[in-house]
């Protein structure tokens, strides 16, 4: 579980109105921050590494001299090396340095991608709520009493269903995929180096 405050703690409370947790006692911010972290890696072949973590291994052994006194970490993305700011920490999202954003930054999430996040987050602690109940779901029965407790897995996995659902609409009717380059957009402003 991730435990320490991220930059996408902000969509904590949203992902909390998707699972019915209004008063924030059903689920702990750590298991809804770890499920924001993980729709993030889960979303990434959907947009093309749009959004990145930032993990440990990520951080070049050899930082560029001078670089951090500028301001900048040397990193490994999906898509190449590339300066980051230093204030991001491990667990935080970046944006993909490679990629075009219609919204500048902060935040770093645009707003239409947003929705996605919060599905994903949702949908991955619904999964691994039903996956943690399974050995609940059992049904038995006797000659004079019969019981079952299908039902909740079958209204858990609606649920999850629906989740997914609304999660696939909106990649086909709101998210445009993003427009790659072939240099950090953030790094050389207005040239190209080939």
């Amino acid at each position: 579980m991730i435990t320490t405050v991220n930059n996408m703690d902000y969509l904590i409370e949203p992902v909390r109105m998707r699972l019915g947790d209004f008063e924030g006692t059903l689920y702990s911010d750590a298991l809804i921050r770890t499920a924001l972290v993980n729709s993030i890696k889960f979303l990434q072949k959907r947009w093309r590494s749009k959004y990145q973590i930032l993990n440990s291994g990520m951080i070049a052994e050899q930082q560029p001299s001078g670089l951090l006194e500028q301001g900048y970490i040397w990193v490994s993305t999906t898509n190449g090396y590339t300066f980051l700011s230093v204030g991001f920490e491990v667990n935080d999202v970046f944006r993909n340095p490679f990629l075009e954003f219609d919204q500048p930054e902060p935040p770093v999430i645009e707003q239409n991608d947003e929705d996605a996040i919060i599905l994903a987050a949702a949908y991955l602690v619904h999964l691994g709520k039903l996956t943690s109940s399974s050995s609940t779901f059992v049904s038995w029965s006797t000659e004079d009493i019969k019981y079952t407790n299908s039902e909740s897995s079958k209204s858990m996995k609606v649920v999850l269903d629906a989740l997914m659902s609304e999660l696939n609409t909106l990649f086909k009717t709101r998210i445009a995929q993003p427009k790659a380059t072939r240099q950090p957009l953030n790094i050389v402003v207005g040239t190209k180096v080939y």
